[in-house]
């Protein structure tokens, strides 16, 4: 009888190729899971901003019409409510401090109204924040007992205006055989507001809109 070598005896190798492939195979499952994983995020991140942008978006062409009924009702308060927007006009007095204005009336907004950061020395341009805004919505995101912000996601909104002349046009009309002209002119004046939106969703997702806005007088 022939001996049998150690070498040359193959009796488990289908088992040890199996094993093989199976680390093989997890290993594969573990790197989709995790790409899968991934792109998931990558997917969930992207709809979230998008979100906020339409949000703040939208918000933005919302002030504007907010500002045009605030011009037709100039009485407004610097705490109020209006359907489902919080309105409450805030700034920085000279120190720094925040401080209520005197009326809700935001369409009179101006770059002067504007003052500079305490921290920063730098004028902060109307940009919306939690602590400085004229306009908030949705009403539910502000504890309207103590006005102060529920952590809900929200969209805060300032508009800051400038009043210029409008170009005029004018017609001239002649008056053929008398030799005459007749003129009409027209001409008056606008207000231009920067309108900003800043929006804070979730996961810290935020969005900032600037749009313009402009009122013929």
């Amino acid at each position: 009888m022939k001996p049998v070598s150690a070498i040359d005896n193959q009796r488990g190798s289908a088992l040890v190729v199996a094993l093989l492939m199976l680390v093989v195979l997890t290993l594969i499952g573990i790197s989709a899971t995790t790409t899968t994983t991934f792109e998931l995020q990558i997917a969930t991140n992207d709809k979230l901003f998008k979100s906020a942008f339409y949000a703040a978006d939208g918000a933005t062409e919302m002030c504007g019409e907010v500002i045009e009924q605030n011009i037709e009702d100039r009485n407004w308060a610097n705490k109020i409510t209006r359907g489902n927007v919080a309105v409450w006009r805030r700034t920085r007095n000279e120190d720094g401090q925040f401080k209520d204005l005197a009326d809700g009336n935001l369409y009179m907004n101006r770059d002067d109204d504007v003052v500079p950061d305490s921290t920063t020395n730098e004028k902060v341009s109307g940009l919306p924040t939690d602590n400085n805004y004229d306009l908030i919505y949705p009403l539910t995101a502000v504890d309207t007992g103590t006005w102060t912000l529920t952590g809900a996601a929200h969209t805060s909104m300032k508009a800051v205006g400038n009043t210029t002349l409008s170009t005029g046009s004018a017609v001239q009309l002649i008056a053929g055989y008398e030799g005459k002209g007749k003129g009409a002119s027209a001409g008056g004046a606008w207000i231009t507001y920067d309108v900003r939106a800043n929006r804070n969703d979730v996961r810290n997702t935020q969005a900032t809109i600037l749009l313009g806005w402009r009122h013929v007088l």
